[in-house]
């Protein structure tokens, strides 16, 4: 005898036909949106290291900090000190330092352009031990060469810029936004390219912000149009001052280039 067709075996085969094909474009669907999703958040990415946010240069426009290594425990054996090497800071417990507390080592040199002092910043260090008037600290990342003079300020943890590098093109128009220009190189050398780091004089009093992206244009001489060369993002800003890194540049930035805000 044929079994009917129309008996509820056949009802449960067909119903579960019906599902599948419901719920299978469903999911592809739903499958092909998170990639999407996944590819234009990949576009996207932090765009700083650590080096570029606790190593780079700036300009000091304060006064000298109070704090200051005045030695350090190994200073007869080499100058400079790495990581979990200690030192010996010019304040204790009576000025207010406590156990703990994180400093940024920072060396500052000679006055530039009168806008301040040229200044590094050397690294991440910690206070491990406590006198009445000195105490004693540890390098906890440091940039390669912490040494005695060094200054310490605050340690402050910085954000990272999540973006992505714009380019550079010719559509700015000069005097349209913010402008500014290279006045210091990070580099043995007279030029800097992609990864390297300048100072402009463009900063906070002018409206600079950290994480902004800037078009580097070159102009070899008044009579001819001037012509973009690289992008940069700012890094760290000063009241008159602030520290960009070369995001990307068809020829090396060099100093008097301008710098023009998107």
């Amino acid at each position: 005898m044929k079994k009917s067709f129309f008996n509820p075996s056949g009802y449960f085969f067909l119903l579960l036909i019906g599902l599948a094909a419901l719920v299978f474009p469903v999911s592809l669907a739903a499958q092909e949106n998170q990639v999407q999703k996944a590819g234009i958040f990949a576009e996207e990415y932090p765009m700083l290291s650590d080096s570029d946010l606790y190593c780079s240069p700036l300009i000091w426009d304060q006064n000298l900090p109070e704090l200051k290594i005045i030695g350090s425990e190994r200073e007869e054996e080499r100058a400079m000190m790495t990581d979990s090497d200690t030192f010996y800071i010019n304040k204790g417990r009576e000025e207010g330092l406590e156990i703990g507390q994180m400093f940024l080592a920072i060396d500052i040199g000679q006055p530039l352009l009168k806008l301040g002092f040229l200044a590094q910043k050397k690294g991440r260090v910690r206070v491990i031990r406590l006198e009445d008037h000195v105490s004693v600290g540890k390098v906890e990342k440091g940039c390669g060469d912490i040494r005695v003079g060094n200054y310490l300020i605050p340690f402050e943890e910085k954000g990272n810029v999540i973006g992505k590098d714009t380019g550079y093109d010719n559509n700015l128009k000069p005097g349209e936004s913010l402008e500014g220009q290279v006045i210091y190189l990070d580099t043995d050398f007279n030029i800097v390219g992609s990864g390297q780091w300048a100072l402009i004089n463009a900063g906070e009093e002018q409206g600079m912000r950290t994480g902004q992206q800037l078009t580097v244009f070159r102009q070899k001489n008044a009579s001819l149009p001037r012509e973009a060369i690289g992008n940069v993002v700012v890094v760290d800003v000063q009241k008159k001052t602030a520290t960009v890194k070369i995001l990307s540049c068809r020829e090396t930035v060099e100093k008097g280039d301008i710098v023009q805000v998107k």
